[in-house]
């Protein structure tokens, strides 16, 4: 039996890791029943040393948590004391939190990448095959038997008291052993039809195999072109999960080889899709870890298409005004920010610094990717992967022993020393520490000082 506290404590990041022990402290505290499930469930089980988004399941109110989550988001922190929640909640910065009341769930981004999303535990019922299902509060066991695949029906237990503890009551953990995908029951892709390319997908990513009844209910599903009734929003959320994939060109071309891609978007089916393209964009995103491909992947896939069918195909994958807004404006932007980069002020790093702070991370990797003109990359580079690491090695403790005490004029002196750093004119640990004592207006020991204090230390010596 796995040791699942263990799993979660090294194989999720920082950032998921104290996401799910705040959430846990949160619910423990309403005295709600949490659980991590799905997806993460999964991948832990199976090994997979990168865990993709969270999601949890609670048994009540998920609105509870949400609130309190907010709250503690946007209560300010006292100096000299701990916020509410221990010391983890300090550095759990918590960028966004969007609640859908009508679907029970919601929505958590992190500032360091992390997204999960909270949802209540509830059965399904489906009236008519396709549509959307009517909704009822649920145990965590009815919540996973109405689930699409074994592999992704089990959960965590987050409670104090039965932490680390693993539900698998369609017993998943085999079939991920056995490495087969397994539906539920003979009704799986008819009640959502959105299962078949969730079928595909996750057996092209995991290299698992449909297990032999899955096979014939998924060919019959085929024949019925049962994929032909999924409205906008399930083709939307399936197109968006295939661009959160590591390399979204293998799954598309997959989908299009099998004549599914007409199922997701009629319009899309018909275009010319740079398959290749987004082997680039995954060449880039992969080395920084707090990257999200989504916006990257979508311009490779809508590039071909025009600007109505562009912003016809970000309201149903992206839904979010703001994504929206910086995918259709990547080219527009870039071609801006790549003639301010190839200026001649450009030359001086401390500029192009302060010129790419102001710009976000997703229009940096979309040059990366786009752009291969020398000076482009490795401008870019040096800021993304160069200055943190000039920034990580100030001499902050030798400054403040030198009598600097933390706050704004400390600040401004690293500030000034790091700018130097970067424009070359320091090279140095000695040279650091000397334009610190400048910057810091300590003045050098006098010479005559220095040459008695050595031949002092060496009178005493003999």
């Amino acid at each position: 039996m796995s040791d699942y506290n263990f799993l979660m404590e090294s194989r999720l990041s920082a950032e998921q890791f104290q996401l799910v022990n705040h959430l846990s402290r949160i619910a423990a505290e309403q005295s709600l029943n949490l659980y991590l499930v799905g997806g993460a469930v999964r991948d832990l089980t199976y090994g997979q040393q990168v865990i993709r988004d969270l999601d949890f399941a609670v048994e009540g109110n998920p609105g509870k948590i949400l609130r309190r989550l907010e709250s503690r988001r946007a209560a300010p922190v006292r100096p000299g004391r701990a916020p509410t929640g221990g010391a983890e909640t300090s550095r759990l910065k918590v960028e966004s939190i969007h609640f859908e009341s009508r679907r029970y769930s919601g929505t958590i981004r992190c500032a360091g990448g992390t997204r999960a999303e909270l949802a209540m535990c509830r059965q399904e019922v489906y009236t008519k095959d396709g549509r959307h299902a009517g909704v009822a509060p649920a145990t965590i066991f009815d919540n996973l038997k109405r689930r699409d695949f074994s592999v992704t029906a089990m959960a965590i237990s987050l409670h104090p008291n039965s932490r680390g503890l693993l539900l698998d009551p369609t017993n998943g953990a085999a079939d991920i052993e056995s490495h087969e995908l397994r539906a539920l029951h003979s009704r799986s892709f008819s009640e959502d039809p959105s299962r078949i390319y969730r079928l595909f997908r996750l057996g092209l990513r995991l290299d698992f195999r449909p297990e032999e009844r899955t096979q014939a209910w998924l060919e019959l599903a085929l024949q019925n072109r049962l994929w032909e009734q999924l409205d906008p929003a399930q083709q939307g959320r399936e197109l968006h999960a295939i661009l959160a994939e590591e390399n979204p060109g293998r799954f598309l071309r997959m989908f299009a080889g099998r004549n599914l891609l007409v199922g997701l978007d009629k319009k899309l089916a018909s275009a010319r899709i740079p398959y290749d393209r987004f082997n680039k964009v995954h060449s880039v995103v992969r080395t920084v870890p707090s990257a999200d491909p989504v916006l990257l992947n979508f311009h490779c896939l809508v590039q071909g298409l025009g600007s109505s069918d562009r912003m016809r195909l970000a309201k149903k994958v992206l839904a979010e005004k703001t994504a929206m807004k910086v995918a259709l404006s990547l080219d527009r932007d870039a071609r801006v920010l790549v003639r301010a980069l190839s200026g001649s002020k450009a030359g001086l790093p401390s500029y192009v610094y302060a010129l790419l702070s102001s710009q976000p991370q997703i229009l940096l990797l979309f040059l990366l990717a786009n752009y291969p003109q020398p000076k482009i990359q490795s401008r870019i580079k040096n800021y993304l992967f160069k200055a943190p690491q000039i920034r990580a090695n100030l001499p902050r403790a030798e400054l403040q022993a030198m009598g600097v005490k933390p706050g704004p004029e400390l600040d401004r002196i690293l500030e000034r020393l790091f700018l130097d750093q970067l424009d070359g004119k320091i090279n140095t640990r000695p040279q650091a520490l000397k334009r610190l004592k400048e910057l810091a207006g300590i003045e050098p020991a006098p010479e005559k000082a220095k040459q008695t204090a050595s031949r002092n230390h060496g009178t005493k010596k003999k």
